[in-house]
């Protein structure tokens, strides 16, 4: 079966639902994969959408193929035929990358985090006097070093003369890899490297991405990362089997300047990006529901000549105008169904590829900005999200210019690039918390500080935003508390008429649905099996982080302290809290008092709560 037969019968099988699982990269799915998602989409058999290394929807999207910030226009317009959950993916989110997946998907994102800085590496830097230097040392590193290494350069040129040296050096089991680098050869590569066939690659950023070779032992960079992001990235290519790896650094003055040429971002200009717009915008086609098509191969002005329209780095800009459009919401990215053979039956075969034409060479969107064409609306809503974008990758250049000569443990550098802080808006969102390790760097050995490991974090579970609403009654009683205190005598009195069984009846029924109550007294909860369409989260403890955010009952038992906790008006916490409990309970700040007699919140003793609820 040739690769075309092959790629085919994939697309029969996410028809058919039989194909589970599909590893794919973006420019496919946007092109020869679209139809066969959108069939499988409207039959409600697409369960999920998972973007792995999700940090490239901002570093390749920006830079180098755009499709990857195209992804989030064809998640929105599948999820319009069927439902189904998207996970994206990373092991290195910045703040940056976060904003901008939101920007892209849409405020609705929840982040679960559990960071821990790669403790196996450990970092050397040398700066050269020069290009002769450098390679001298180079050559001397690679005679000593254990393998399989990877050698990072930035260049492609440079790359290519890199590895040319080790060759001529005798290094025979070494290959390089760079954007340029067709599939086939990055196939081949990839296989002699799984293999052992080689054990050296020079390479671009182009290779890591995806490939996991777990006993990396050294990464070489013979140039200055333009990031500390792409720093860590690459140097995490060595040591995936936990066990000790190196990472060495060889600069000259001159890397400082490419480094510099690199990190100024390639984001459009507004002048430019306006003039690509209007052209775009100017032959747009009206496809109703508030959308548009816009071309994307037209040159970025009516009198521009100098650009072929078809030429790749043109639609490029103008894909990377449509992003920066999006981040400033002036418009919404959106997709449309491709051509399916089926439903051009009818027409001939240059008829359905120039429908296929039209849908390649152009891009839906919305507008969300009515001033979209005004400059000053550019200069007001755009200009701003390329400064921040800007003054980001600055931060992330000086971060990595620290690291060459640092004043502090490497893993502080790394923790800063990668710590987000909270935020109260436009949503709530929860800090990312780096747990820091080092593996041994200048600092660290200077000051006699031992490899540490980090402490592995615990993630906070993400609970789906719930739409429970108390019941009127229940309301009423609570009265706009977030902590309502039942105080009973004893556990005779709430086994007396089986009124305990009747009031968690009635507290579920009124919406209470997460239940904290030891196992021994689960026959409290027996009535309760027979509430239509009711559910609830069982807990022996109140762990607050762990719950979900819904209304929630907690019995307490006598003899007990009462948790602090109990009574602590969490900041993530906006739902009702009601807590069952002896009348005889202590102050938890003082136990020589009765907490009935000092809680300033709304309670009732348990025979006055059924009165008032008519149990």
């Amino acid at each position: 079966m040739d690769g075309k037969e092959r790629r085919e019968g994939i697309r029969d099988r996410i028809r058919a639902g039989t194909q589970r699982i599909i590893f794919t990269s973006p420019e496919s799915l946007m092109d020869s994969l679209a139809p066969a998602l959108y069939e499988a989409a409207k039959l409600g058999i697409l369960r999920y959408f998972i973007i792995d290394e999700a940090h490239m929807v901002e570093q390749w999207g920006d830079d180098f193929r755009p499709a990857f910030q195209e992804i989030p226009g064809l998640q929105r317009d599948l999820l319009r035929l069927s439902p189904f959950n998207t996970l994206l993916l990373t092991a290195t989110l910045t703040e940056s990358c976060l904003d901008t997946l939101e920007t892209l998907f849409g405020q609705d994102l929840q982040v679960i985090s559990a960071v821990q800085l790669r403790p196996e590496p450990a970092y050397w830097f040398n700066k050269c006097s020069s290009e002769e230097v450098r390679k001298q040392r180079l050559l001397e590193a690679v005679y000593h070093l254990p393998r399989p290494l990877i050698i990072y350069g930035t260049k492609v040129k440079d790359v290519e003369d890199w590895k040319r040296e080790l060759t001529r050096a005798g290094f025979k089991r070494c290959d390089l890899m760079t954007g340029k680098s067709t599939t086939q050869e990055r196939e081949q590569l990839i296989e002699k490297w799984r293999e052992g066939k080689i054990d050296i690659v020079v390479a671009t950023s182009a290779f890591g991405l995806g490939i996991d070779q777990a006993d990396v032992r050294a990464v070489i960079h013979v140039c200055i990362p333009e990031t500390i992001d792409r720093f860590y990235q690459e140097v995490g290519r060595g040591g995936r089997d936990g066990k000790a790896s190196l990472s060495l650094t060889l600069y000259t003055k001159e890397d400082f300047r490419i480094a510099e040429g690199l990190n100024d971002k390639s984001a459009i200009t507004i002048e430019l990006g306006l003039q690509r717009w209007q052209t775009m915008f100017y032959k747009k086609e009206t496809i109703g529901d508030g959308r548009f098509r816009v071309p994307i191969e037209t040159p970025r002005s009516f009198q521009d000549k100098t650009i072929d329209k078809i030429n790749y780095q043109n639609r490029a800009w103008n894909i990377r105008t449509l992003t920066l459009m999006n981040q400033a919401n002036l418009i919404e990215i959106d997709s449309e169904e491709p051509p399916q053979r089926k439903n051009c039956e009818s027409q001939s075969e240059e008829a359905y590829q120039a429908a296929w034409d039209l849908y390649r060479n152009s891009r839906i969107i919305r507008i969300r900005n009515q001033l979209h064409l005004e400059k000053f609306t550019w200069e007001s809503e755009v200009e701003p999200v390329r400064q921040k974008r800007q003054s980001w990758s600055y931060k992330n250049l000086q971060l990595m210019k620290e690291a060459l000569n640092a004043k502090r443990c490497i893993s502080e550098i790394f923790a800063e690039a990668y710590s987000i802080p909270s935020r109260q808006t436009p949503e709530t969102r929860n800090p990312v918390i780096v747990s820091r390790a080092c593996g041994g760097c200048p600092v660290c050995r200077e000051n006699g500080v031992t490899p540490f490991p980090g402490i592995m974090p615990s993630s906070r579970p993400v609970w789906q935003k719930s739409n429970f609403i108390l019941g009127q009654e229940m309301q009423r009683v609570v009265a706009g508390e977030r902590i309502l205190l039942i105080f009973y005598d004893s556990l005779e009195q709430l086994n007396k008429f089986q009124r305990g069984k009747k009031l968690f009846r009635w507290l579920i029924e009124q919406g209470m649905r997460n239940i904290v109550i030891s196992p021994d007294y689960h026959y409290f909860l027996k009535e309760t099996s027979r509430i239509h369409n009711s559910f609830i989260f069982l807990f022996d403890s109140y762990e607050p982080v762990l719950m979900p955010r819904i209304p929630t009952l907690i019995f307490h038992l006598p003899g007990i302290p009462l948790p602090l906790k109990y009574l602590s008006n969490y900041s993530t916490s906006t739902t009702t809290r009601m807590i069952l409990l002896p009348i005889n309970t202590p102050d938890p700040n003082r136990e020589d008092r009765r907490l009935i007699n000092v809680f300033s919140g709304r309670y009732f003793k348990f025979d006055v709560f059924c009165t008032e609820i008519s149990i």
